[in-house]
């Protein structure tokens, strides 16, 4: 069991799919599981809740693996996708509006400005129902942000 803070990418080409145990990203711990794909009965009724590993593609063509919380919806807050860097991690979903400094710093841990960022795509890379789930993010897409 690790802190979730602390998941690096060597994490997750290590094991695809981690349970998350916490209230949020702050404080929560992931323990690797030998899963290879998920069900939506894996996550009935918030029983349980899996992170699974998420190849992103940057504007710029630039790779990076993260993860994200596989949901049949596709709705990104649902999804919530995290692009995990030696540095730390990249979210695009937030619950208050991050500040410029702290987005900033974020794109700074991909090696790149904003402009070279978006649009982000997305590729779980767990199945789950049967299905990859995928999706793009757009700037405009940032929830929380101002």
């Amino acid at each position: 069991m690790k802190r979730l803070q602390d998941l690096t990418p060597v994490d997750l080409e290590r094991a695809a799919v981690w349970r998350y145990d916490g209230e949020s990203d702050d404080v929560a711990h992931v323990r690797a599981t030998a899963r290879t794909e998920l069900t939506d009965r894996d996550t009935d009724h918030g029983k349980d809740l899996f992170i699974a590993r998420t190849q992103f593609t940057l504007a710029n063509g630039s790779h990076h693996v993260g993860f994200c919380t596989p949901d049949p919806n596709g709705d990104l807050t649902d999804l919530q996708p995290v692009i995990v860097t030696a540095e730390g991690p990249v979210y695009f979903c937030f619950d208050a509006p991050p500040s410029q400094e702290t987005l900033d710093a974020q794109w700074l841990r991909l090696g790149v400005g904003h402009e070279q960022i978006f649009p982000v795509h997305f590729r779980c890379t767990v199945l789950f129902d049967g299905a990859y789930v995928t999706g793009t993010i757009e700037a405009d897409d940032l929830t929380g942000a101002a």
